[in-house]
């Protein structure tokens, strides 16, 4: 059950406006589930704030730091949309909310690296091996994640990877990275590589 009375006792008196996401779409709905589930919740307040509901990690988008500073600068305007939507340029309803990708949280001493590879040539098992001894043998703190198709073999895969000093939180993929590997020919010319790094990153083919 959706706990309607905790909701109301954690949240502060200086509360004056609320976001709500859900990762869903329900067409002719008044609102999303969780969404409804907040404003019943919070009706029953002398003054309740303000609830919008936005949609978010439709069509599998990521979802970033940056995409929370849009939603944030939003809360603070004077005139909120309602619904909107968060991560995907919306050309039909026009409730997409304008965010800035290349706005970023993480630290400068994270040293960010993504491999394109090709289904096994063995770019995942060696960048799975490299994560697992910076890690365990090092003092750096380390996350690796991979991105492949079902079908692996011929196919391409993506690796994403971070190590650094400090504790990782970053349940996204990396937009800039500061190292960029390409290790089949043809993928210069599928993908732009030079988008996915940041400025003054290193290419490596």
């Amino acid at each position: 059950p959706f706990p309607a009375a905790e909701l109301r006792q954690a949240l502060p008196a200086t509360v004056k406006a609320i976001a709500v996401l859900d990762r869903c779409k329900e067409p002719g709905a008044s609102g999303e589930p969780l969404y409804l589930d907040v404003v019943e919740a919070l009706s029953r307040l002398e003054q309740p704030p303000r609830v919008i509901g936005g949609r978010y990690g439709l069509s599998s988008k990521e979802f970033t730091p940056a995409m929370t500073k849009a939603i944030f600068d939003h809360l603070s305007q004077t005139r909120l949309q309602h619904p909107f939507t968060i991560g995907i340029e919306d050309d039909v309803t026009h409730l997409s909310l304008p965010w800035d990708p290349s706005w970023s949280i993480e630290a400068a001493d994270t040293v960010r690296a993504i491999f394109y590879g090709l289904g096994s040539d063995g770019t995942v098992g060696a960048n799975k091996n490299s994560i697992k001894i910076i890690g365990e043998d090092t003092d750096n703190w380390a996350q690796g994640y991979f991105v492949y198709d079902s079908k692996k073999s011929g196919s391409v895969t993506v690796s994403h990877l971070r190590f650094g000093p400090r504790a990782i939180a970053a349940p996204y993929l990396i937009r800039q990275a500061n190292f960029v590997a390409c290790h089949q020919w043809q993928f210069l010319h599928s993908f732009d590589l030079i988008d996915s790094a940041a400025p003054h990153a290193t290419l490596l083919i």
